[in-house]
């Protein structure tokens, strides 16, 4: 449900406040997590409660994620949102790795169940801690009352408008479903039956990791003018691993590549979350960044059920160098367009040619 939910969290956090659609968003995922903790420990679970319960986090998380990046620039002075941006980071990365471990950690020594105790207790607390957070509303109490169909409407009005923003919201898309299929699903497997099991594929997680992190840290000091090309030369590093396993690199190579397209990926990502607070308006960003959360959303799942058949019917050397010549062609494409070309962080509007 998060891509149609997504479109309506957008509208719903210009309607009411960003911070409140954040705090119920978390309060409905962690009463979802704690249903699922009952029946896992009662023993009484099946897979269709925890489908179903999967399902209702997943709305919540629509509503959650564009509410959330629309919250820098409300709080944020604009001289100082490329180091907060920056700052986001860090501890994002540092969850999704630590994360998995203490996880895994906890499940092999408590049991799934307390697991899931520990996240359904994570979105309460987080729920407090961004109820504290101050973030003003984006339109006052008297401020003219529209239907949210009409806030969708116009929050797609001004995607589309924006031919680069559009644009390269396409290429993030593609290029990261077949990145991560590639290092999720593919890449497990290389090293399975090339590098000897999972250790050296943690190895090569972990180069991932301190690439994330050193992009991240070198975001925060940079402010690099022209950041359309910067952006699609960084996509451009997540086609490195792939290439490097295609061509049946060893641990080291895999590793060195990992590093860099981990730089590329969190530089970019900072870059373009930049991008978008300064060229559009922050009554407008929620409703935009909604329409912008959708591609990823639905491609990203897909490229994980075609990775499976797509090395099967070519191989996997052969699908993971697919993936690297499309993920550089991706990133290359909308280069072509002045408007991306000239896309810079000087805090002033594109206007976007017509077509």
């Amino acid at each position: 449900p998060q891509p149609l939910m997504a479109v309506v969290g957008g509208a719903a956090a210009y309607r009411t406040s960003t911070e409140r659609v954040m705090v119920s968003a978390h309060l409905v995922s962690g009463l979802a997590q704690s249903a699922a903790v009952v029946l896992l420990l009662s023993g009484t679970a099946r897979v269709w409660h925890l489908a179903l319960l999967a399902l209702v986090t997943g709305a919540a998380n629509g509503f959650f994620v564009p509410a959330q990046q629309s919250v820098v620039p409300q709080i944020v002075e604009p001289e100082a949102r490329q180091q907060a941006n920056a700052l986001l980071r860090f501890p994002q990365n540092a969850s999704k790795m630590a994360g998995r471990a203490v996880g895994g950690i906890v499940v092999a020594f408590a049991g799934p169940g307390w697991a899931i105790a520990c996240d359904a207790l994570s979105f309460f607390g987080a729920a407090l801690l961004l109820s504290r957070a101050g973030v003003p509303p984006l339109r006052t109490e008297g401020g003219e009352r529209t239907k949210v169909v009409s806030d969708v409407i116009e929050g797609w009005r001004a995607f589309r408008s924006r031919r680069w923003l559009w644009v390269m919201v396409l290429q993030n898309a593609v290029a990261l479903m077949l990145w991560l299929a590639g290092a999720q699903v593919l890449g497990p497997v290389y090293a399975n039956e090339e590098l000897g099991g999972p250790r050296p594929w943690g190895l090569a997680a972990t180069a991932l990791a301190a690439g994330l992190a050193a992009g991240a840290a070198m975001a925060m000091a940079w402010r690099p003018r022209h950041a359309g090309p910067l952006v699609c030369g960084c996509m451009a590093t997540m086609a490195l691993p792939m290439a490097v396993m295609a061509a049946h690199g060893q641990l080291a190579a895999l590793c060195l590549a990992m590093l860099i397209a981990g730089v590329g990926v969190d530089t970019a990502m900072v870059t373009w979350t930049g991008l978008m607070q300064e060229h559009i308006p922050v009554e407008q960003l929620s409703r935009v960044l909604s329409f912008s959360n959708v591609g990823p959303l639905v491609l990203v799942p897909l490229g994980y059920v075609l990775a499976g058949p797509a090395m099967a019917a070519v191989g996997l050397h052969t699908a993971l160098g697919l993936g690297a010549v499309i993920v550089l062609a991706v990133a290359a494409a909308p280069l072509v367009l002045g408007d991306v070309r000239a896309l810079s962080r000087r805090g002033t509007e594109l206007r976007t040619p017509e077509a």
